[in-house]
Protein backbone atom coordinates (compact mmCIF):
# COMPACT_ATOMS: atom_id res chain seq x y z
CA UNK A 1 0.00 0.00 0.00
CA UNK A 2 3.34 2.50 0.37
CA UNK A 3 3.60 2.13 -3.10
CA UNK A 4 0.32 3.85 -3.50
CA UNK A 5 0.53 6.39 -1.07
CA UNK A 6 1.28 10.12 -1.95
CA UNK A 7 2.98 11.69 1.01
CA UNK A 8 2.25 15.10 2.03
CA UNK A 9 4.39 16.99 4.64
CA UNK A 10 2.68 16.18 7.48
CA UNK A 11 2.46 12.64 6.62
CA UNK A 12 6.52 12.74 6.15
CA UNK A 13 7.04 14.63 9.71
CA UNK A 14 4.95 11.87 11.36
CA UNK A 15 6.88 9.42 9.66
CA UNK A 16 9.95 10.77 10.33
CA UNK A 17 9.02 11.21 14.00
CA UNK A 18 7.84 7.19 14.22
CA UNK A 19 11.02 5.96 12.62
CA UNK A 20 13.25 7.99 14.80
CA UNK A 21 11.29 6.65 18.13
CA UNK A 22 11.84 3.11 16.29
CA UNK A 23 15.98 3.32 16.14
CA UNK A 24 17.95 2.14 18.99
CA UNK A 25 20.06 5.10 18.35
CA UNK A 26 19.53 8.70 19.65
CA UNK A 27 17.70 10.57 16.38
CA UNK A 28 17.64 14.54 16.73
CA UNK A 29 14.67 16.33 15.53
CA UNK A 30 14.44 19.21 13.98
CA UNK A 31 11.81 21.40 11.80
CA UNK A 32 12.87 22.16 8.47
CA UNK A 33 14.96 25.77 7.72
CA UNK A 34 15.66 25.81 11.34
CA UNK A 35 19.58 25.79 11.97
CA UNK A 36 21.22 22.37 13.07
CA UNK A 37 25.09 23.32 14.17
CA UNK A 38 27.88 20.87 14.57
CA UNK A 39 31.16 21.71 16.55
CA UNK A 40 34.34 19.69 15.93
CA UNK A 41 37.29 19.77 17.40
CA UNK A 42 40.89 20.36 15.13
CA UNK A 43 43.62 18.10 17.05
CA UNK A 44 46.39 20.06 15.36
CA UNK A 45 47.59 23.32 16.03
CA UNK A 46 47.60 26.13 13.71
CA UNK A 47 49.50 29.17 13.01
CA UNK A 48 46.26 30.71 11.25
CA UNK A 49 43.19 28.20 11.17
CA UNK A 50 41.06 30.98 9.59
CA UNK A 51 43.06 30.81 6.03
CA UNK A 52 44.79 27.25 7.45
CA UNK A 53 41.70 25.19 7.23
CA UNK A 54 39.52 24.42 4.29
CA UNK A 55 36.80 22.40 6.04
CA UNK A 56 33.51 21.46 4.35
CA UNK A 57 30.66 19.65 5.53
CA UNK A 58 28.17 17.16 2.43
CA UNK A 59 24.46 17.58 3.48
CA UNK A 60 22.41 15.35 1.78
CA UNK A 61 18.42 14.14 2.19
CA UNK A 62 15.53 14.63 0.60
CA UNK A 63 15.91 18.18 -1.08
CA UNK A 64 18.97 17.24 -2.39
CA UNK A 65 22.72 17.56 -1.67
CA UNK A 66 24.43 20.67 -0.03
CA UNK A 67 28.23 21.75 0.58
CA UNK A 68 28.15 23.90 3.33
CA UNK A 69 31.50 25.86 4.39
CA UNK A 70 32.37 25.62 8.18
CA UNK A 71 34.06 28.09 9.70
CA UNK A 72 36.70 28.74 12.48
CA UNK A 73 35.20 29.84 15.89
CA UNK A 74 38.07 30.74 17.73
CA UNK A 75 41.00 28.32 19.44
CA UNK A 76 40.58 25.09 18.32
CA UNK A 77 36.36 24.98 17.54
CA UNK A 78 35.25 25.15 13.63
CA UNK A 79 31.54 25.07 13.10
CA UNK A 80 29.03 23.88 10.56
CA UNK A 81 25.50 25.41 10.40
CA UNK A 82 23.10 23.10 8.68
CA UNK A 83 19.58 23.46 7.21
CA UNK A 84 17.11 20.93 5.98
CA UNK A 85 14.96 21.83 3.32
CA UNK A 86 12.66 19.28 2.91
CA UNK A 87 10.96 16.86 6.12
CA UNK A 88 12.73 13.41 6.63
CA UNK A 89 16.05 11.87 7.04
CA UNK A 90 19.31 14.23 6.35
CA UNK A 91 23.04 12.93 6.56
CA UNK A 92 26.13 14.85 6.58
CA UNK A 93 29.76 14.07 6.53
CA UNK A 94 32.96 15.97 6.34
CA UNK A 95 35.15 14.10 4.10
CA UNK A 96 38.97 13.64 4.59
CA UNK A 97 40.35 16.73 3.10
CA UNK A 98 42.10 18.54 5.81
CA UNK A 99 44.12 15.81 7.40
CA UNK A 100 42.91 16.45 10.30
CA UNK A 101 41.48 13.46 12.48
CA UNK A 102 39.44 15.94 14.70
CA UNK A 103 37.77 17.36 11.54
CA UNK A 104 37.99 14.63 9.31
CA UNK A 105 35.74 11.68 8.51
CA UNK A 106 32.90 12.96 10.91
CA UNK A 107 29.18 11.94 10.07
CA UNK A 108 25.60 12.45 11.46
CA UNK A 109 22.00 12.62 10.98
CA UNK A 110 19.39 13.93 12.05
CA UNK A 111 15.36 13.88 10.76
CA UNK A 112 12.90 17.29 9.97
CA UNK A 113 9.81 17.44 10.07
CA UNK A 114 7.46 20.44 8.68
CA UNK A 115 6.65 23.83 10.05
CA UNK A 116 1.94 23.84 10.03
CA UNK A 117 0.51 26.57 8.40
CA UNK A 118 0.07 28.84 11.45
CA UNK A 119 3.29 28.46 12.34
CA UNK A 120 4.72 29.74 8.41
CA UNK A 121 2.22 32.28 9.08
CA UNK A 122 3.74 33.29 12.35
CA UNK A 123 7.61 33.63 10.55
CA UNK A 124 7.48 33.53 7.06
CA UNK A 125 11.33 32.35 7.02
CA UNK A 126 9.72 29.04 7.83
CA UNK A 127 8.82 29.05 4.05
CA UNK A 128 12.08 28.51 2.96
CA UNK A 129 14.88 30.06 1.63
CA UNK A 130 14.45 32.77 -1.00
CA UNK A 131 14.91 32.23 -4.38
CA UNK A 132 14.82 34.07 -7.66
CA UNK A 133 11.23 33.13 -9.03
CA UNK A 134 11.04 31.72 -12.63
CA UNK A 135 9.57 34.98 -14.32
CA UNK A 136 13.17 36.49 -13.50
CA UNK A 137 11.17 39.72 -12.14
CA UNK A 138 10.61 38.62 -8.54
CA UNK A 139 11.72 36.65 -5.34
CA UNK A 140 9.93 33.79 -3.61
CA UNK A 141 9.95 31.74 -0.87
CA UNK A 142 11.01 28.25 -1.21
CA UNK A 143 7.76 27.15 -1.05
CA UNK A 144 6.70 29.29 -4.19
CA UNK A 145 5.02 32.03 -1.72
CA UNK A 146 5.86 35.74 -3.05
CA UNK A 147 8.38 37.89 -1.18
CA UNK A 148 8.65 41.23 -1.11
CA UNK A 149 11.46 43.16 0.88
CA UNK A 150 10.82 46.13 2.58
CA UNK A 151 13.89 47.24 4.17
CA UNK A 152 15.49 49.71 6.18
CA UNK A 153 18.47 51.01 6.40
CA UNK A 154 20.72 51.05 9.43
CA UNK A 155 24.45 50.13 8.36
CA UNK A 156 26.05 49.08 11.10
CA UNK A 157 23.20 47.58 12.77
CA UNK A 158 25.74 44.38 13.79
CA UNK A 159 27.86 46.66 15.59
CA UNK A 160 27.30 48.40 19.43
CA UNK A 161 25.59 51.25 17.84
CA UNK A 162 22.60 48.85 18.04
CA UNK A 163 23.31 47.26 21.34
CA UNK A 164 22.21 43.56 22.44
CA UNK A 165 19.80 44.27 25.32
CA UNK A 166 21.07 47.53 25.98
CA UNK A 167 20.16 51.15 24.74
CA UNK A 168 24.01 52.53 25.72
CA UNK A 169 24.91 52.40 21.56
CA UNK A 170 24.65 55.99 19.82
CA UNK A 171 21.57 55.00 18.52
CA UNK A 172 20.24 54.67 21.99
CA UNK A 173 17.61 51.80 21.14
CA UNK A 174 18.74 48.09 21.50
CA UNK A 175 18.76 46.01 18.91
CA UNK A 176 15.56 43.86 19.47
CA UNK A 177 13.65 46.95 20.45
CA UNK A 178 14.51 48.58 17.15
CA UNK A 179 13.53 45.47 14.97
CA UNK A 180 10.35 45.30 16.81
CA UNK A 181 9.18 48.92 16.13
CA UNK A 182 10.07 48.54 12.77
CA UNK A 183 8.42 44.81 12.16
CA UNK A 184 5.08 46.26 13.87
CA UNK A 185 5.50 48.86 10.82
CA UNK A 186 5.63 46.16 8.19
CA UNK A 187 8.87 45.96 7.44
CA UNK A 188 10.65 42.30 6.57
CA UNK A 189 14.76 43.61 6.14
CA UNK A 190 17.11 45.58 7.31
CA UNK A 191 20.01 47.02 4.76
CA UNK A 192 23.38 46.48 7.07
CA UNK A 193 27.00 46.17 6.24
CA UNK A 194 28.70 43.00 8.11
CA UNK A 195 32.03 44.84 9.10
CA UNK A 196 33.03 48.28 9.65
CA UNK A 197 37.40 46.77 9.54
CA UNK A 198 39.43 50.14 9.47
CA UNK A 199 36.90 52.16 11.65
CA UNK A 200 38.86 51.99 14.60
CA UNK A 201 42.01 53.49 13.19
CA UNK A 202 39.89 56.37 11.50
CA UNK A 203 36.15 57.47 11.81
CA UNK A 204 35.78 58.30 8.10
CA UNK A 205 32.37 57.35 7.67
CA UNK A 206 29.00 58.00 9.30
CA UNK A 207 30.13 58.23 13.45
CA UNK A 208 29.98 55.80 16.73
CA UNK A 209 32.42 52.87 17.53
CA UNK A 210 31.99 50.08 14.97
CA UNK A 211 33.11 47.23 17.44
CA UNK A 212 31.27 44.54 18.97
CA UNK A 213 29.41 45.25 22.40
CA UNK A 214 32.93 44.59 23.94
CA UNK A 215 34.84 46.54 21.82
CA UNK A 216 35.91 43.39 19.69
CA UNK A 217 37.19 44.44 16.49
CA UNK A 218 36.14 42.08 13.13
CA UNK A 219 39.64 41.51 12.07
CA UNK A 220 43.09 42.09 13.99
CA UNK A 221 44.67 45.52 14.27
CA UNK A 222 48.15 44.95 13.31
CA UNK A 223 49.14 48.26 13.30
CA UNK A 224 47.53 50.99 15.21
CA UNK A 225 49.23 54.11 14.25
CA UNK A 226 49.07 53.10 10.39
CA UNK A 227 45.23 54.54 9.48
CA UNK A 228 44.96 53.08 6.42
CA UNK A 229 46.52 49.87 6.15
CA UNK A 230 46.66 49.05 9.54
CA UNK A 231 44.06 46.05 9.45
CA UNK A 232 45.18 42.79 9.03
CA UNK A 233 42.48 40.84 6.52
CA UNK A 234 44.35 37.75 6.65
CA UNK A 235 43.39 37.05 10.51
CA UNK A 236 40.10 37.42 12.08
CA UNK A 237 38.53 38.06 15.31
CA UNK A 238 35.51 35.39 15.84
CA UNK A 239 34.64 37.32 19.09
CA UNK A 240 33.13 39.75 16.64
CA UNK A 241 31.10 37.79 14.86
CA UNK A 242 29.96 35.36 18.12
CA UNK A 243 28.27 38.19 19.34
CA UNK A 244 26.37 39.30 15.65
CA UNK A 245 25.39 35.45 15.74
CA UNK A 246 22.62 36.76 18.34
CA UNK A 247 21.11 39.60 16.55
CA UNK A 248 21.21 37.07 12.89
CA UNK A 249 19.06 34.67 15.27
CA UNK A 250 17.15 36.75 16.43
CA UNK A 251 16.20 38.40 13.16
CA UNK A 252 14.96 35.20 11.96
CA UNK A 253 13.04 34.29 14.61
CA UNK A 254 10.94 37.78 13.81
CA UNK A 255 10.76 36.74 10.17
CA UNK A 256 13.47 39.41 8.48
CA UNK A 257 15.47 39.07 5.57
CA UNK A 258 18.73 40.93 5.88
CA UNK A 259 20.43 42.49 2.47
CA UNK A 260 24.10 42.31 3.51
CA UNK A 261 27.08 43.53 2.39
CA UNK A 262 30.55 42.51 3.13
CA UNK A 263 32.27 46.02 3.61
CA UNK A 264 32.35 49.39 2.60
CA UNK A 265 34.12 50.04 -0.22
CA UNK A 266 36.16 52.99 1.76
CA UNK A 267 38.39 49.79 3.06
CA UNK A 268 41.94 50.11 1.64
CA UNK A 269 41.63 46.06 1.20
CA UNK A 270 42.68 46.08 -2.59
CA UNK A 271 45.72 48.48 -1.77
CA UNK A 272 46.87 45.71 0.72
CA UNK A 273 49.83 43.02 -0.01
CA UNK A 274 48.83 39.61 -2.01
CA UNK A 275 48.01 37.41 0.73
CA UNK A 276 45.62 39.80 1.96
CA UNK A 277 43.55 40.94 -1.35
CA UNK A 278 43.29 36.87 -1.57
CA UNK A 279 42.04 36.57 2.12
CA UNK A 280 38.67 38.44 0.90
CA UNK A 281 37.46 34.97 -0.79
CA UNK A 282 38.21 33.31 2.34
CA UNK A 283 36.07 36.30 4.29
CA UNK A 284 33.03 35.74 1.84
CA UNK A 285 33.41 32.11 2.58
CA UNK A 286 33.28 32.84 6.55
CA UNK A 287 30.31 35.45 5.85
CA UNK A 288 28.56 32.50 3.93
CA UNK A 289 29.58 29.44 6.50
CA UNK A 290 28.21 31.36 9.32
CA UNK A 291 25.29 33.12 8.72
CA UNK A 292 24.33 31.39 4.91
CA UNK A 293 21.78 29.50 7.12
CA UNK A 294 19.20 32.24 6.95
CA UNK A 295 17.65 34.03 4.87
CA UNK A 296 19.53 36.55 3.10
CA UNK A 297 20.12 39.13 -0.01
CA UNK A 298 23.92 39.07 0.03
CA UNK A 299 25.97 42.34 -1.34
CA UNK A 300 29.36 41.60 -2.40
CA UNK A 301 30.16 45.57 -2.07
CA UNK A 302 29.05 48.68 -0.59
CA UNK A 303 30.27 50.74 -3.35
CA UNK A 304 27.96 53.96 -2.60
CA UNK A 305 30.45 55.69 -4.66
CA UNK A 306 33.29 55.60 -6.49
CA UNK A 307 35.29 55.95 -10.11
CA UNK A 308 36.37 53.79 -13.10
CA UNK A 309 39.52 53.62 -11.14
CA UNK A 310 37.75 51.85 -7.84
CA UNK A 311 35.73 49.56 -9.80
CA UNK A 312 39.27 48.28 -11.30
CA UNK A 313 40.60 47.63 -8.37
CA UNK A 314 37.87 46.22 -6.73
CA UNK A 315 36.90 43.86 -9.27
CA UNK A 316 39.53 41.17 -9.02
CA UNK A 317 39.17 40.19 -5.49
CA UNK A 318 35.24 40.29 -6.41
CA UNK A 319 35.60 37.93 -9.55
CA UNK A 320 38.16 35.72 -7.23
CA UNK A 321 35.81 34.81 -4.46
CA UNK A 322 32.99 33.83 -6.97
CA UNK A 323 35.16 31.47 -9.26
CA UNK A 324 35.70 29.96 -6.18
CA UNK A 325 32.70 29.77 -4.13
CA UNK A 326 30.12 30.36 -6.63
CA UNK A 327 26.86 30.52 -4.64
CA UNK A 328 25.47 30.74 -1.09
CA UNK A 329 25.25 27.27 0.40
CA UNK A 330 21.31 27.48 -0.24
CA UNK A 331 21.27 29.77 -3.20
CA UNK A 332 20.19 33.10 -1.54
CA UNK A 333 20.46 36.01 -4.52
CA UNK A 334 23.14 37.56 -4.94
CA UNK A 335 23.54 41.68 -5.18
CA UNK A 336 25.61 44.83 -5.45
CA UNK A 337 25.55 48.00 -4.06
CA UNK A 338 27.24 50.58 -6.92
CA UNK A 339 26.69 54.56 -7.72
CA UNK A 340 23.47 54.59 -10.22
CA UNK A 341 23.04 51.09 -11.81
CA UNK A 342 24.44 48.06 -11.76
CA UNK A 343 24.15 47.56 -15.75
CA UNK A 344 27.31 49.83 -16.38
CA UNK A 345 29.70 47.96 -14.16
CA UNK A 346 28.66 44.14 -12.84
CA UNK A 347 26.06 43.21 -15.23
CA UNK A 348 28.15 41.82 -18.13
CA UNK A 349 30.55 40.04 -15.82
CA UNK A 350 30.38 36.67 -17.14
CA UNK A 351 30.33 33.63 -15.27
CA UNK A 352 27.69 36.68 -14.06
CA UNK A 353 28.37 37.51 -9.90
CA UNK A 354 24.66 38.62 -9.83
CA UNK A 355 21.16 37.26 -9.19
CA UNK A 356 19.45 40.91 -9.21
CA UNK A 357 20.32 44.47 -10.58
CA UNK A 358 20.05 47.75 -8.37
CA UNK A 359 20.27 51.13 -8.01
CA UNK A 360 21.81 52.76 -5.21
CA UNK A 361 23.13 56.23 -4.14
CA UNK A 362 22.35 58.42 -7.55
CA UNK A 363 19.24 59.28 -9.09
CA UNK A 364 17.18 60.07 -6.16
CA UNK A 365 15.24 62.86 -8.45
CA UNK A 366 12.91 59.95 -9.76
CA UNK A 367 16.01 58.87 -12.39
CA UNK A 368 16.61 55.90 -10.54
CA UNK A 369 12.90 54.51 -12.20
CA UNK A 370 14.34 54.38 -15.69
CA UNK A 371 17.72 53.13 -14.65
CA UNK A 372 15.51 50.50 -13.27
CA UNK A 373 13.30 50.24 -16.16
CA UNK A 374 16.04 49.87 -18.91
CA UNK A 375 17.36 46.90 -16.99
CA UNK A 376 13.67 45.31 -16.23
CA UNK A 377 13.45 45.36 -20.18
CA UNK A 378 16.60 43.84 -20.79
CA UNK A 379 16.63 40.52 -23.03
CA UNK A 380 18.43 38.29 -20.49
CA UNK A 381 17.08 40.19 -17.48
CA UNK A 382 17.55 39.75 -13.92
CA UNK A 383 15.13 41.14 -10.86
CA UNK A 384 15.60 44.46 -10.03
CA UNK A 385 15.58 47.02 -6.75
CA UNK A 386 16.32 50.09 -5.31
CA UNK A 387 19.01 49.80 -2.14
CA UNK A 388 18.97 53.40 -1.53
CA UNK A 389 16.44 55.67 -2.56
CA UNK A 390 15.38 59.11 -1.43
CA UNK A 391 16.90 59.77 2.30
CA UNK A 392 14.59 62.09 4.30
CA UNK A 393 15.50 64.49 6.63
CA UNK A 394 19.56 64.58 5.29
CA UNK A 395 20.63 68.16 4.62
CA UNK A 396 20.16 69.71 1.07
CA UNK A 397 23.92 69.96 0.01
CA UNK A 398 23.51 66.03 -0.16
CA UNK A 399 20.41 65.41 -1.30
CA UNK A 400 18.33 66.15 -4.12
CA UNK A 401 15.42 68.63 -2.81
CA UNK A 402 11.93 67.11 -2.94
CA UNK A 403 10.09 67.82 -5.66
CA UNK A 404 6.80 69.34 -7.19
CA UNK A 405 6.43 71.33 -3.53
CA UNK A 406 5.93 67.43 -2.06
CA UNK A 407 7.22 66.88 1.79
CA UNK A 408 10.38 64.76 2.34
CA UNK A 409 8.10 62.17 3.53
CA UNK A 410 5.88 62.19 -0.06
CA UNK A 411 9.00 62.71 -1.71
CA UNK A 412 10.30 59.08 -0.57
CA UNK A 413 6.75 57.88 -1.23
CA UNK A 414 7.04 59.21 -4.58
CA UNK A 415 10.39 57.49 -5.40
CA UNK A 416 8.94 54.18 -3.17
CA UNK A 417 6.07 53.64 -5.64
CA UNK A 418 7.77 54.80 -8.56
CA UNK A 419 10.73 52.44 -8.23
CA UNK A 420 8.35 49.56 -7.79
CA UNK A 421 5.55 50.31 -10.31
CA UNK A 422 7.23 52.63 -13.12
CA UNK A 423 10.34 50.69 -12.78
CA UNK A 424 9.35 47.03 -12.20
CA UNK A 425 11.71 47.06 -9.12
CA UNK A 426 9.51 44.10 -7.94
CA UNK A 427 11.87 42.70 -5.49
CA UNK A 428 11.18 45.38 -3.24
CA UNK A 429 12.07 48.51 -1.64
CA UNK A 430 14.37 49.93 1.34
CA UNK A 431 13.49 52.79 3.46
CA UNK A 432 16.34 55.04 4.25
CA UNK A 433 16.51 58.27 6.14
CA UNK A 434 19.22 60.47 7.84
CA UNK A 435 19.12 57.63 10.77
CA UNK A 436 21.12 55.42 8.43
CA UNK A 437 23.99 55.46 10.80
CA UNK A 438 22.67 55.19 14.11
CA UNK A 439 22.26 59.01 14.23
CA UNK A 440 21.10 61.81 12.55
CA UNK A 441 23.86 62.02 9.52
CA UNK A 442 23.94 65.47 7.64
CA UNK A 443 20.78 66.79 8.89
CA UNK A 444 18.58 69.49 7.94
CA UNK A 445 17.76 72.54 10.97
CA UNK A 446 14.56 70.82 12.11
CA UNK A 447 16.70 68.05 13.28
CA UNK A 448 20.03 68.50 15.72
CA UNK A 449 23.20 66.81 15.03
CA UNK A 450 23.81 63.36 15.99
CA UNK A 451 20.10 62.90 17.02
CA UNK A 452 19.82 59.49 18.22
CA UNK A 453 17.47 56.88 15.80
CA UNK A 454 15.31 56.29 18.79
CA UNK A 455 13.66 59.58 18.03
CA UNK A 456 13.14 58.77 14.37
CA UNK A 457 11.38 55.47 13.92
CA UNK A 458 7.97 57.43 13.60
CA UNK A 459 9.06 60.62 11.74
CA UNK A 460 8.24 61.31 7.87
CA UNK A 461 6.50 58.25 6.46
CA UNK A 462 8.53 54.87 6.90
CA UNK A 463 5.24 53.78 8.15
CA UNK A 464 3.99 53.51 4.46
CA UNK A 465 6.47 50.96 3.80
CA UNK A 466 4.08 48.51 5.26
CA UNK A 467 1.44 49.75 3.35
CA UNK A 468 3.08 49.17 0.34
CA UNK A 469 3.78 46.10 0.75
CA UNK A 470 -0.30 45.20 1.57
CA UNK A 471 -0.74 47.01 -1.26
CA UNK A 472 1.38 44.95 -3.80
CA UNK A 473 0.79 41.68 -2.25
CA UNK A 474 -2.80 42.15 -1.84
CA UNK A 475 -4.88 39.25 -3.38
CA UNK A 476 -7.17 40.71 -6.22
CA UNK A 477 -4.24 40.82 -8.25
CA UNK A 478 -1.30 39.52 -9.40
CA UNK A 479 1.67 41.75 -9.19
CA UNK A 480 4.25 39.25 -10.67
CA UNK A 481 2.56 39.78 -14.01
CA UNK A 482 2.89 43.49 -14.26
CA UNK A 483 5.78 45.20 -16.59
CA UNK A 484 6.05 49.05 -15.72
CA UNK A 485 4.24 51.28 -18.97
CA UNK A 486 4.36 55.08 -17.39
CA UNK A 487 5.58 56.40 -20.70
CA UNK A 488 3.39 54.31 -22.76
CA UNK A 489 0.15 54.03 -21.38
CA UNK A 490 -0.43 57.16 -19.40
CA UNK A 491 -1.57 59.99 -21.41
CA UNK A 492 0.53 62.53 -19.51
CA UNK A 493 3.43 61.00 -17.79
CA UNK A 494 4.56 64.28 -15.93
CA UNK A 495 8.15 62.66 -15.81
CA UNK A 496 8.34 59.99 -12.88
CA UNK A 497 5.72 61.82 -10.13
CA UNK A 498 3.22 59.66 -12.20
CA UNK A 499 3.82 55.58 -11.91
CA UNK A 500 1.88 52.52 -13.99
CA UNK A 501 2.04 49.19 -14.30
CA UNK A 502 0.08 46.86 -16.53
CA UNK A 503 -0.06 43.20 -17.18
CA UNK A 504 0.40 42.07 -20.80
CA UNK A 505 -3.41 41.31 -21.36
CA UNK A 506 -4.18 44.51 -20.26
CA UNK A 507 -6.31 42.61 -17.37
CA UNK A 508 -5.12 44.51 -14.43
CA UNK A 509 -2.83 47.42 -13.64
CA UNK A 510 -1.22 49.13 -10.41
CA UNK A 511 -0.88 52.75 -10.81
CA UNK A 512 0.65 55.98 -8.47
CA UNK A 513 -0.01 59.81 -8.44
CA UNK A 514 2.50 61.81 -6.35
CA UNK A 515 1.21 64.23 -3.77
CA UNK A 516 0.16 67.57 -5.82
CA UNK A 517 -0.74 65.88 -8.63
CA UNK A 518 -4.50 65.09 -9.67
CA UNK A 519 -4.37 62.03 -11.48
CA UNK A 520 -3.67 60.89 -15.32
CA UNK A 521 -5.73 59.12 -18.03
CA UNK A 522 -4.76 55.21 -18.94
CA UNK A 523 -4.45 54.76 -22.19
CA UNK A 524 -4.18 51.92 -25.03
CA UNK A 525 -6.49 49.85 -22.76
CA UNK A 526 -8.97 47.44 -24.04
CA UNK A 527 -11.64 49.38 -26.25
CA UNK A 528 -14.91 49.82 -24.72
CA UNK A 529 -14.52 47.37 -21.86
CA UNK A 530 -15.71 48.06 -17.87
CA UNK A 531 -12.73 48.63 -15.68
CA UNK A 532 -13.21 48.98 -12.00
CA UNK A 533 -10.91 51.44 -10.74
CA UNK A 534 -9.95 51.11 -6.91
CA UNK A 535 -7.74 53.47 -4.49
CA UNK A 536 -5.47 52.51 -1.69
CA UNK A 537 -4.55 55.22 1.08
CA UNK A 538 -0.98 54.73 0.91
CA UNK A 539 -0.47 56.23 4.03
CA UNK A 540 -3.49 54.32 6.66
CA UNK A 541 -3.70 51.31 3.92
CA UNK A 542 -7.08 49.52 2.74
CA UNK A 543 -9.03 50.36 -0.34
CA UNK A 544 -11.78 53.03 -1.03
CA UNK A 545 -13.37 54.74 -4.02
CA UNK A 546 -14.41 51.81 -5.74
CA UNK A 547 -15.91 53.01 -9.32
CA UNK A 548 -16.49 51.30 -12.74
CA UNK A 549 -15.56 53.35 -15.96
CA UNK A 550 -15.29 51.98 -19.42
CA UNK A 551 -12.78 52.60 -21.84
CA UNK A 552 -13.54 54.77 -25.23
CA UNK A 553 -12.83 53.36 -28.81
CA UNK A 554 -9.27 54.08 -28.82
CA UNK A 555 -8.57 52.11 -25.16
CA UNK A 556 -8.94 55.62 -22.90
CA UNK A 557 -9.63 55.19 -19.51
CA UNK A 558 -10.61 58.34 -17.41
CA UNK A 559 -9.41 58.94 -13.99
CA UNK A 560 -11.80 60.87 -11.91
CA UNK A 561 -9.59 63.04 -9.32
CA UNK A 562 -7.80 61.07 -6.12
CA UNK A 563 -9.95 60.85 -3.84
CA UNK A 564 -9.82 63.38 -0.81
CA UNK A 565 -7.65 65.72 -2.62
CA UNK A 566 -4.32 66.29 -4.08
CA UNK A 567 -2.71 66.78 -0.28
CA UNK A 568 -1.22 63.00 -0.51
CA UNK A 569 -0.15 60.94 -2.89
CA UNK A 570 -2.14 57.51 -3.93
CA UNK A 571 -1.93 54.65 -5.18
CA UNK A 572 -4.49 52.71 -7.06
CA UNK A 573 -5.66 49.61 -8.45
CA UNK A 574 -7.28 48.75 -12.38
CA UNK A 575 -9.10 45.46 -13.28
CA UNK A 576 -11.09 44.99 -16.27
CA UNK A 577 -14.32 43.70 -15.25
CA UNK A 578 -15.44 39.64 -16.51
CA UNK A 579 -18.70 40.69 -18.64
CA UNK A 580 -19.48 37.07 -19.32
Amino acid sequence: MFRYWKATSVAVSVLALALCALSDKACAVHHVYEVVEEAFRAENTYENPYLDVDLWVTLTGPGGTYRIPAFWDGGNTFRARLVATQPGNWKWSTGDRTGDSGLDNKSGSFNAVAWTQSEKMANPNRRGFIRVAANKRTLRYADGTPFFYTGDTWWAALTRIYSWNSAEGESQISFQDALALRKAQGFNGINMIACFPTDTLQSIWASGDKTAEDGATPFEIREPGDRHLGVDYTRINPAYWRQADRKWRHMWENGFVPYLETVRRHERWPDENAAEKKAFTNYVRYLWARWGCYNMIFSWLHMDAGNAELVRAWRPMLVAAHAKLRDLPYGQPKAIMCPGSSLRDWYSLWPRILDVNSVSNQGRDGASIGWLREMFFLADPLPVFNIEPYYPGVAASWHPKSLAGMTDGQMAQSLMYGCVLGGGALVGHAWGDCYWGGVATSPKSSIPEKDPHKNGFNRWTAASMGKLRAFVLDGGHDYRVLVPAPKTHLATPNGELLSLALAPDKSQALGFISAGKEGCDVIKLIPNTDYRVEWWHIDDGGWQGESTNRTDGNGRLRMSGVPGGKKRGWAYRILRVDDR
